[in-house]
């Protein structure tokens, strides 16, 4: 398994393993298309996971979406998109809003709750 940086390109070349509600159209357009990136966890030629990340500045970066192929969820799959964000920009804060029952889950990444609705990871270099 490979995570990394979503490219242009990816869109056609890779399908997406059934389950993401996410669509090549739509990361090109509210992704891409509003300057945000794409990371993705893929085996051979299938995406099997997709993260969103927003460069609020070269300091601050915000996921914005977290998504795993149901039949690939408790493999490690989204920690090991997170992780890759964090090595990639060990230098910046990630700030994250967690869905309902995900707070653990960003927790074990070093994320804490700084807010009702938030919770970030300082950097680590």
């Amino acid at each position: 398994m490979q995570y990394r940086k979503g490219r242009l390109q990816d869109l056609t070349r890779l399908r997406l393993t059934h389950g993401l509600s996410v669509t090549a159209e739509s990361i090109e357009f509210n992704v891409l298309g509003a300057g945000h990136e794409f990371w993705i966890a893929e085996q051979g030629d299938r995406v099997i996971g997709v993260a969103v990340v927003a460069k609020e500045n070269e300091s601050n970066l915000r996921v914005l979406h977290l998504e795993v192929a149901p039949i690939r969820k408790k493999e490690g799959v989204g920690s090991g998109l997170i992780k890759a964000v964090i090595t990639s920009y060990r230098h910046s804060r990630l700030w994250v809003t967690p869905f309902e029952g995900t707070e653990a889950f960003y927790g074990q990444m070093g994320f804490v709750r700084v807010g009702r609705w938030e919770m970030k990871r300082e950097p680590n270099g």
